[in-house]
């Protein structure tokens, strides 16, 4: 038997860079607030925390005067900025470079259309950061969408931009702007489609298949907030039916899971963007020892 890591799994370079910027303050003994989960992932942000780092929600931004915060890579509305200004907080950057880019390429879309009743269709989740950072680029004026049924109340007799949250699943984007494309050819108005993805997270759905594809068992590894783990799990186990959502070492029984482990020739472990690799290898290091691999 052998374990293997998948070797395009783990931190995403947005993800990298805001958890280098913390380590790296951390290390010189810096006070750091991180506004919000710095990365969605429990066990990762237990590591911070250990570290030093403290989340604070932006509703704290009163009373943290001359503090240091940083910001995570899924990026913040305008407002965020402008209530820190205003409470002399200190700001320290970490958004995603592709997300900053979204974030001034809807911007200038709102700018030029808003005032020809363009609509912003927002195809993410609504409750995730990314998207509620790319609805304050529109002055809330976003229309988040997650499904077909969503596109019920957009107007095809006004214009419309479609964006997408950086980390939604590629073929559920292309049915949203089938389907406006279809509404939009009735009315005749003018509908612009902006593929908004991040190349690397697209790039995985691809690697994910393979790396399912060639192994016996799959266990994949990301915290049940993840929302691009949700997507990177269902799109591994369409391809392997014996792969295994797990958020730690914990969730780990050999027994309940019910399989014939003499027969298993490979294990494979994967992860989510936002998936630290020490955690990948620790569970690796479980399974070695549980069937005395080492």
């Amino acid at each position: 038997m052998k374990v293997n890591i998948d070797p395009n799994s783990g931190f995403c370079f947005g993800v990298i860079k805001a958890v280098e910027t913390a380590e790296e303050h951390l290390q010189r003994g810096h006070e750091l607030l991180g506004l919000g989960e710095m990365v969605h992932n429990e066990a990762e942000l237990e590591r911070l925390e250990n570290l030093g780092l403290k989340t604070v929600s932006i509703e704290q931004f009163p009373d943290l005067k001359g503090k240091a915060v940083l910001l995570r890579a899924h990026g913040e509305p305008p407002s965020t900025y402008r209530i820190a200004a205003e409470n002399s907080v200190q700001l320290i950057d970490a958004t995603c470079p592709i997300v900053k880019r979204l974030q001034e390429e809807m911007k200038k879309a709102w700018q030029s259309g808003k005032d020809q009743g363009v609509q912003m269709i927002i195809f993410g989740k609504p409750l995730h950061a990314e998207a509620i950072g790319l609805n304050g680029q529109v002055d809330n004026n976003g229309i988040i969408v997650e499904n077909l049924d969503d596109l019920q109340t957009i107007d095809a007799r006004r214009p419309a931009h479609l964006f997408s949250q950086t980390t939604m699943d590629a073929g559920k984007f292309e049915k949203i702007a089938e389907k406006l494309r279809e509404m939009y050819t009735e009315t005749g108005q003018n509908l612009i489609i902006h593929k908004s993805f991040c190349r690397q997270v697209s790039n995985r759905m691809k690697s994910i298949k393979e790396f399912a594809a060639s192994v016996d068992v799959l266990f994949f590894v990301a915290s049940k907030n993840s929302s691009n783990g949700k997507v990177l799990y269902q799109t591994a186990q369409s391809i392997n039916e014996r792969t295994f959502f797990i958020s730690g070492i914990q969730d780990i029984d050999f027994q309940k899971i019910g399989i014939d482990w003499g027969k298993v020739e490979t294990i494979g472990i994967s992860g989510a963007t936002s998936t630290p690799p020490w955690l990948m290898h620790e569970i690796a290091r479980l399974i070695e020892n549980a069937f005395d691999l080492t």
